[in-house]
């Protein structure tokens, strides 16, 4: 169940937000906590190996990359769009995420939904304009209590749920400058995670497409599993999220840097069987290592250098560049070619 309850205790996070005791040590008798479906770990786990053995709990290969690649992505940006068609399973995904990172504690998932419905009625404007002002009043609650001095360990998860393009402008741009990226200061703060989830129409107005190609985008093709049942999770896993995110260029280079040692990373392209899938359908894929690359790269990895992929650092390199290579093909395929999105998705694994 979705929580609204926004004046619930401030202690809501049962203790994930104090002091963490990250790194996350294993109990004395050296038993990993029991989690079904999940190998034992390492004895001495990264706070985000450990996010990541949540999310991957029960999941298939394919679901497992595609989590991974969602959590990666909200490390990286402010708001992350999951986009494809309605039932692809988009707020099962959600769900998930948000029992894996804060179980349900009180007031840290907020959910908003679309005011499609008031087209039903014969008071639509009236309708809409109540329902915008109850969003709008949600979402300045919830910023509010994550700036507050007891909120400032925790992470807040607010979804935008099956939102029009119109509504997606005004929460991301409108409330929140998010979208497109201008030289105002994004009004969100660091531990609230912003995810939109968006019934891709088969024709976009121009202003709508120029406001997601500037959205991180996901596409979401099939994503059927049901969430599984998770123990809260451990004593400062949120605020460990929070703090081992990459958000500057710089700090995403050093981080590469230290992974690889020294300042030159391995060459990147696609794979060869991405490039291959590209070339056969005429696409050209946007190979520049601009700012964007550079942090979804970074933050591919954890402070200690720990692939989120793949084990490998040169593989989950590799993986965490088709990903993002992939989707920025998804984001801006012309309607028409649309019916290539879950071959794609399939071609990068997820």
């Amino acid at each position: 169940m979705i929580a609204y309850n926004f004046h619930a205790a401030s202690n809501g996070a049962r203790g994930e937000a104090k002091g963490g005791r990250w790194e996350l040590a294993l109990p004395a008798s050296g038993q990993t906590p029991a989690l079904a479906g999940v190998r034992r770990q390492d004895p001495m786990l990264s706070a985000e190996q450990e996010t990541i053995r949540r999310l991957q709990v029960d999941a298939d290969p394919t679901e497992a990359r595609l989590l991974t690649a969602v959590y990666v992505s909200l490390k990286t940006y402010p708001c992350v769009v999951l986009s494809g068609r309605a039932g692809a399973g988009k707020a099962a995904l959600v769900q998930h995420l948000v029992a894996a990172l804060v179980g349900d504690a009180p007031g840290q998932f907020v959910r908003i939904g679309s005011a499609q419905w008031t087209a039903q009625s014969g008071q639509r404007d009236y309708y809409r304009d109540l329902h915008t002002r109850f969003g709008d009043s949600q979402l300045s609650e919830v910023l509010s209590e994550a700036q507050a001095p007891q909120g400032a360990g925790k992470l807040y998860v607010v979804l935008f749920d099956g939102l029009a393009p119109d509504e997606l402008f005004h929460y991301l741009h409108e409330r929140l400058h998010l979208l497109p990226v201008a030289a105002r200061p994004a009004a969100a703060p660091p531990n609230v995670l912003f995810i939109a989830t968006f019934h891709q129409p088969n024709q976009l107005s121009v202003r709508d497409a120029q406001l997601l190609a500037h959205a991180h985008q996901i596409n979401v093709t099939a994503y059927r599993r049901q969430p599984p049942q998770l123990p809260p999770p451990p004593v400062g896993l949120q605020r460990a999220m929070i703090r081992d995110a990459a958000r500057d260029v710089v700090e995403a280079r050093d981080r590469l840097r230290a992974v690889f040692g020294g300042p030159q990373l391995p060459q990147l392209s696609p794979s060869a069987q991405i490039a291959g899938f590209l070339r056969w359908y005429g696409l050209s894929p946007d190979t520049t290592l601009d700012s964007d690359m550079w942090l979804f790269l970074a933050n591919s990895f954890d402070r200690h250098g720990h692939g989120l992929f793949a084990a490998d650092p040169a593989r989950n390199l590799q993986v965490a560049y088709d990903f993002r290579m992939v989707q920025r093909v998804m984001a801006r395929l012309d309607p028409a070619n649309a019916a290539l999105r879950p071959e794609l998705a399939r071609a990068v694994g997820c």
